[in-house]
């Protein structure tokens, strides 16, 4: 009877099959751990305010931020043809950083107290925004500081049905 012989080619004291396995186990854990990274780094940081975004300068530039500020009503010019949105946001300090916006207005956009706009900072030091998230003032606030009720919700289930 003959006996056949298997012999497997070696890399180093792995067999070359199971070096294949781990190189490649090896890069996909590498990538994942890239993609963790990456995102952390950029959710990080919830926001920063128009001062702090302001006093870093140049550094913001070309970079992801997230800055929370109000709104200038009065800059606020909005083409309905195009679909963009471009005002200011300004702070108590005199600051003011102009942001352009290609896509629809937020629904309570002008009736808001602030914004949180997240986009890049361009060369000429307009804020690029993919994302603008609307802090609207609460009613029920406004009634509790004036000492008034808070509006119960009026769908209460019948106490009786009728047929």
């Amino acid at each position: 009877m003959a006996v056949i012989e298997y012999s497997q080619a070696k890399v180093g004291p792995f067999p070359k099959r199971k070096f294949k396995f781990l190189v490649g186990g090896f890069v996909a854990v590498a990538a994942i751990a890239v993609l963790i990274v990456n995102g952390l780094m950029s959710a990080g940081n919830y926001y920063i305010t128009l001062e702090e975004a302001v006093s870093q300068g140049d550094r913001l530039v070309g970079r992801g931020v997230r800055i929370n500020a109000v709104v200038d009503k009065e800059s606020v010019r909005y083409d309905t043809q195009n679909i963009v949105l471009t005002f200011d946001l300004v702070d108590e300090a005199g600051n003011r950083l102009p942001v352009v916006y290609r896509d629809v207005m937020p629904d309570l956009f002008m009736k808001s107290e602030s914004v949180i706009v997240e986009g890049r900072l361009n060369d000429q030091g307009v804020l690029e925004a993919s994302l603008i998230l609307v802090k609207c003032p609460s009613k029920y606030e406004e009634a509790l500081d004036a000492g008034q009720q808070v509006p119960q919700n009026h769908l209460t289930a019948p106490t009786q049905y009728t047929q």
